[in-house]
C-alpha cells in the first residue's frame, strides 16, 4: 500500500507539472522589418546616373546666378546681403560659399543638388520598405528617381533638392518613431525638420502632413506631445530668419500670381510625369493603393503607406494653395517634397494589384517583373522630357548663351547696359565674358551694395554717362521690341537715350533674352 500511495502521489505531481507548463503564456516575438541594401542602392545609383548626366551642359539661369552671386562673397558680405534680400536662403548660401571656394564652376554649383536627390531616392525606398516591404520600397525609390522633374531640380544650383532630402529624412524618422516609440527617433525627427525649415521656410508645412498621419493612425498622447515639440522646435528655428527677412517678401515674391485650378493640375501632371499616358498609369496605380484590397500581414506597422504617403502628397500643396488665395506665395518648387508621396502610393498600388491578379505562388517573381516593366515604361516614356531637362530651354533663360554672344561680338571699350538692371546677372555669372566692357549704368557692385545685382547710377547721372559711349550692347528680354513702361526712372532714361541718340544696328534673340547693338548717331 505505501508503495501504491507513493506512485499515486508522484503521478499527481507529474500531471500538475504538465498542466502548469501548458498554462505558461508565450510572449510574441516582434518581427523586425529590415531593409535590404539593394533596395536602397539601386534607386540611389539610378538617381546618381540621371543627376550626373550632362550636369554641366547648360549654362546658369537666373536663379542659379543669384546663388552664384551670393555664395562667392565673404561671410561679412553675405551677412550684409541677407539683411536686404534672400534671408530665407541664408543657410544654403553659406553651404555653397564653402563648396564654391574649393571649385567655382557650374558642376560644383549643382553637385549638392545631385547629392540631395540621391539621398532622397534612398530615403524614399527606405520609407516604403519599412511600411510595406522591400519590394514596395524599391519600386517607390525607382519611380522617384526617374521622374523628370526630380532630375530638373537635381541639376539646379538651388536648395530644393536638399529640402527634398531633409523632408524625406524627417519622414523616415517619423515612421521609425511610430514603429518603436523610442525617443531617439523623435529627436532625429526634430533635428532634421528644423534644419530643413532653415533651408526653405515652406518646409514648415511638412509637420502638418505628419499631423494628419498621426491623426489617422490614432496615435497616443505621447506621440502627439513629441510631434508638437518637434514642430515647435522647427518653428522656433525660423524665428531669427523671419525676423531678418521681415519686409523682404514683397521684393522676393511679388511675381507670384494667385494659383487656380490650372496650377493644381500642372503640379499633378509634373509629379506624375509630363507624358499623358505615363501620368495616367502612375495615378491609376496610386488609386489602387487607396481602393484595392491589401493582403493581410502579421507584422503590419502602426502607420501604413497610405497614412504616410497620402497626407505627404496632398497636405503641403493644398495648404500653400489655400494660403495663396489670400497672400500669393505658391510655387510648385516650394512643395516639391510632396512628390514622394505619389511615388509611394504608386508602388503600393502596384504591389496590391500584382497580389490580386496573380496567384500567391508566383508573387515572389511576379512583383519584381511587374515593377521592372512599370519603371522601364515610365523612364522610356519620358526620355524626351529628360533630354529637355538637360537643355538650356528647360529654364527661363540661358545666361551662358547670352554672355558668349557678347564676348564674340563686342570690342574692347564698348559699353554694356542691362534693361532692366536684373539682366546684369549674365555678367555676374560669367564675368570673364564681359572683360573689357564698361558697365556704364553701374554705381556700386553687388558686394559693395549688399544686393544680388548691384545698384545703378541715379537718372540724372545716367543721362550724362550713357551718351559718352560710342557703341552700346543692350541686354534685354526676348520680346524686347514690345515697348513697355518702367516704373523705375533709371530704366526709362536708358530707353529714352538709346532711342533718341543711338540707332540699333543689330539684334540677336536667344532663349530668354536678347542682345542689341546700338551705335551713337
Amino acid at each position: 500500500m505505501p508503495n501504491q500511495e507513493a506512485d499515486s502521489d508522484a503521478k499527481n505531481r507529474s500531471t500538475s507539472m504538465v498542466t502548469t507548463e501548458v498554462k505558461i503564456p508565450l510572449r510574441p516575438v516582434p518581427v523586425v522589418r529590415r531593409t535590404p541594401v539593394a533596395a536602397l542602392l539601386l534607386p540611389a545609383a539610378t538617381m546618381a546616373i540621371l543627376g550626373l548626366w550632362d550636369l554641366g551642359r547648360r549654362g546658369m539661369w537666373s536663379d542659379e546666378a543669384a546663388t552664384w552671386s551670393a555664395a562667392r562673397r565673404t561671410p561679412g558680405e553675405l551677412w550684409q546681403l541677407l539683411g536686404s534680400i534672400d534671408a530665407v536662403h541664408g543657410l544654403y548660401y553659406l553651404l555653397m560659399h564653402g563648396l564654391l571656394s574649393v571649385r567655382p564652376d557650374e558642376t560644383m554649383l549643382r553637385l549638392p543638388s545631385v547629392a540631395g536627390m540621391v539621398c532622397a531616392a534612398a530615403l524614399v525606398a527606405a520609407i516604403g520598405a519599412r511600411l510595406a516591404g522591400a519590394r514596395v520600397g524599391l519600386v517607390a525609390g525607382m519611380l522617384f528617381a526617374v521622374v523628370p522633374v526630380v532630375s530638373l531640380y537635381a541639376q539646379e544650383g538651388r536648395s530644393y533638392a536638399l529640402v527634398m532630402a531633409g523632408t524625406m529624412a524627417a519622414t523616415y524618422f517619423l515612421v521609425r518613431a511610430c514603429e518603436t516609440g523610442e525617443a531617439r527617433w523623435w529627436r532625429w525627427y526634430a533635428l532634421f525638420t528644423a534644419l530643413t525649415v532653415l533651408l526653405h521656410a515652406f518646409a514648415l508645412l511638412l509637420p502638418a502632413a505628419h499631423a494628419v498621419t498621426l491623426l489617422v493612425a490614432r496615435s497616443d498622447a505621447r506621440q502627439w506631445r513629441c510631434w508638437g515639440l518637434s514642430a515647435a522646435t522647427a518653428a522656433a528655428a525660423m524665428v531669427p530668419v523671419a525676423w531678418v527677412a521681415r519686409g523682404q517678401k514683397e521684393e522676393a515674391l511679388a511675381w507670384i500670381p494667385v494659383p487656380g485650378w490650372e496650377a493644381v493640375t500642372r503640379l499633378v501632371r509634373s509629379f506624375a510625369g509630363p507624358s499623358g499616358w505615363v501620368a495616367c498609369l502612375i495615378l491609376l496605380l496610386a488609386a489602387a493603393a487607396l481602393f484595392a484590397p491589401r493582403r493581410p500581414t502579421l507584422d503590419a506597422p502602426p502607420v501604413s503607406v497610405v497614412t504616410v504617403a497620402l497626407p505627404l502628397f496632398v497636405v503641403p500643396p493644398a495648404l500653400l494653395v489655400a494660403i495663396s488665395q489670400v497672400d500669393p506665395v505658391y510655387d510648385q518648387r516650394y512643395v516639391l517634397y510632396a512628390l514622394p508621396g505619389l511615388c509611394l502610393l504608386a508602388a503600393s498600388g502596384l504591389d496590391r494589384l500584382t497580389g490580386l491578379v496573380l496567384w500567391r505562388g508566383a508573387m515572389p517573381l511576379a512583383m519584381p517583373m511587374a515593377a521592372a516593366l512599370v519603371v522601364s515604361l515610365v523612364l522610356g516614356g519620358q526620355l524626351g522630357a529628360h533630354h529637355h531637362v538637360r537643355s538650356g530651354a528647360s529654364r527661363l533663360d540661358d545666361l551662358r548663351a547670352v554672355a558668349r554672344l557678347v564676348r564674340e561680338e563686342a570690342k574692347p571699350g564698348d559699353a554694356v547696359v542691362f534693361l532692366a538692371s536684373t539682366r546684369r546677372k549674365a555678367a555676374i555669372a560669367y564675368p570673364e565674358m564681359f572683360e573689357g566692357l564698361r558697365d556704364v549704368a553701374l554705381d556700386r557692385t553687388p558686394a559693395e551694395s549688399g544686393t544680388l545685382f548691384g545698384t545703378e547710377l541715379p537718372p540724372d547721372r545716367l543721362r550724362e554717362a550713357l551718351p559718352k559711349a560710342r557703341r552700346v550692347w543692350l541686354l534685354d528680354r526676348e520680346d524686347s521690341d514690345q515697348r513697355r513702361v518702367f516704373r523705375d526712372a533709371g530704366e526709362r532714361v536708358k530707353q529714352e537715350v538709346l532711342s533718341d541718340q543711338f540707332h540699333r544696328e543689330g539684334v540677336e534673340r536667344l532663349h530668354g533674352g536678347s542682345v542689341h547693338l546700338y551705335v551713337h548717331n
